[in-house]
């Protein structure tokens, strides 16, 4: 059986380790100095080197002082490293968190090692351990046997007690930079005889995001797939993705706040088999790169360094185009949208509410911005509450005011406050222009609402606005077939009726119309302009 990448090119020394060069000095200067400690705790993402680093410490504080060149010596260095060391004893605590587990250790702890000078025990995962566990171990953890040292390896120290962080030495291990894991990508190409475009190794560590094994794993599974050179659309094949283009014409939809040609490119990829989530993360990505380029040009250009100068000034551009404040919004939605993917059937429409939210958001705040700047000016009062209690500010002082006497001198309800939702359903009785306008001075309110309940009903009903209400039916008009299709969906609809009614105080029905699309001319029809390209002509009449 063939050996995987990651684990033929796993470091065996300190001066192997890529990118974490301020732990392994630290631990190199330890072990020359004879000042090893008794527990150490390392902490990081997956895939960076902890594992790694705490094979390397065992196997060099039980090697110092030994001659190198003497065949016993290599024997113990490679028993080491591949495992089968007796005083060197490893476990995953994901699949053993229970309390016997630990005091099998803690019993076994007093006895002297076998062959070598230390007895390690090296814990992967140990944030998983059970409270129990953590407990037992303590107080070994806290005075061990001198013979004994302790590693334990952790993705989530927040978990960990505080009595036991206490007792290590602490070392954070980083992501790896994408220039490193480009440079050793290519050494392990040189060396098996892979080939690999410059390209295709940058997308590939980009997609480990910081974990070395993971894009090592890529290229193996990339160099058994490929019989010929590794290239650019390779990768993107297997992962998923798209490629820039695409990403570039939602960034054209987004910045034009074009909302059909946004959602044409993601239509486009998924067709063409890419993966939304994954088109969500390019999306992240390259918006983080404008942010970037928006906020500290200098710096940006430092961390672009892998980038050609045309991806360079492309950057620059939509940094030039969109305010801060639009390109933190949209690397919001785009990130929730990845993590709502993870339990959402359709990761499609995520991905294009996720859009929509950017594009019809950026639009009601400059509506909201230039609306303010028509309205005149007023004294500012605590807002209105729409609902049955509101109510004047002078009933509430005057009770008796509130009684108006009939004939028979019997008191009534009294009539709905100003900006109730009783005087809007008064509005919304009457006929004409009024009504509509009633039901436009609650939109804004009804979006909130809906976003309450549903925020996939309120991206959409962004993207509309009210035209009419006849009767009990209120219709309103969607900007794209797209968003009336989706609104209508029983859930979404169900949501902006229930919250309509409420604000309304009334049993409304709703409908949803899409705007119609002005008959493009003769010239600019595309099925036009592909008819005279195969030599046809437009006939008259």
């Amino acid at each position: 059986m063939a050996q995987a990448l990651y684990r033929k090119w796993r470091p065996q020394s300190f001066d192997e380790v890529v990118g974490q060069e301020h732990v392994t000095v630290t631990l190199k200067n330890q072990i020359a100095s004879g000042r090893v400690g008794h527990a150490y705790l390392f902490v990081g993402s997956r895939g960076c080197g902890k594992t790694t680093t705490a094979r390397i410490l065992a196997k060099e504080i039980n090697l110092q002082g030994l001659d190198p060149a003497n065949p016993h010596t290599a024997q113990l260095a490679e028993a080491i490293s591949e495992g089968r060391a007796l005083d060197v004893i490893e476990f995953d605590a994901a699949t053993h968190t229970q309390v016997e587990k630990m005091r099998e250790i803690i019993d076994k702890v007093v006895f002297q090692p076998n062959e070598l000078r230390y007895k390690v025990y090296i814990i992967d995962e140990v944030h998983m351990l059970s409270v129990s566990a953590f407990n037992a171990l303590l107080k070994t953890l806290e005075e061990p046997p001198p013979h004994v040292v302790f590693i334990l390896a952790t993705t989530d120290p927040q978990k960990i007690p505080a009595t036991v962080l206490s007792r290590c030495q602490r070392f954070n291990f980083k992501r790896v930079p994408t220039r490193l894991i480009v440079g050793r990508l290519r050494q392990i190409c040189e060396a098996e005889g892979i080939e690999a475009d410059d390209h295709a190794l940058t997308l590939i560590a980009r997609q480990a995001t910081g974990a070395m094994r993971d894009a090592i794993s890529l290229l193996d599974q990339l160099a058994s797939s490929s019989s010929t050179r590794i290239s650019a659309d390779d990768v993107r094949e297997a992962l998923g993705a798209t490629d820039t283009a695409t990403v570039r014409g939602v960034m054209d939809g987004l910045t034009q706040r074009n909302p059909a040609a946004g959602l044409d490119a993601i239509q486009s990829a998924i067709d063409q088999g890419a993966d939304a989530r994954q088109l969500a993360r390019q999306m992240v990505d390259y918006l983080r790169a404008i942010l970037q380029a928006k906020i500290a040009p200098q710096e940006a250009q430092a961390g672009q360094a892998d980038l050609g100068e045309a991806e360079r000034l492309e950057l620059a551009d939509y940094a030039a185009g969109m305010s801060a404040g639009m390109i933190l919004r949209s690397i919001r939605a785009f990130s929730a949208a990845v993590n709502d993917m993870r339990g959402n059937i359709d990761a499609q429409l995520a991905l294009e509410l996720a859009f929509l939210e950017c594009v019809t958001e950026t639009g009601d705040t400059a509506g909201d911005v230039r609306a303010d700047a028509r309205r005149p000016e007023v004294t500012e009062q605590p807002p209105a509450r729409l609902g049955a209690d509101a109510r004047p500010e002078s009933e509430t002082q005057n009770p008796k005011s509130r009684i108006r006497n009939t004939p028979d001198n019997g008191p009534v309800t009294p009539a709905p406050a100003p900006g109730s939702a009783g005087d809007s359903a008064d509005k919304i009785g009457r006929e004409g222009e009024s009504s509509l306008d009633a039901l436009r001075a609650v939109w804004k309110q009804l979006i909130q609402e809906v976003n309450a309940s549903n925020k996939p009903a309120a991206a959409l009903l962004r993207s509309c606005r009210p035209q009419a209400i006849e009767g009990d039916v209120v219709r309103i008009q969607a900007d794209h077939d797209l968003f009336k299709t989706r609104l209508e969906d029983p859930r979404n609809k169900l949501a902006v009726v229930t919250a309509l009614n409420r604000l309304l105080n009334g049993r409304y029905s709703l409908v949803v119309s899409s705007a119609r699309q002005p008959e493009p001319e003769p010239g600019e029809d595309p099925l036009v302009k592909a008819a005279q390209r195969l030599g046809g002509r437009v006939r008259e009449g």
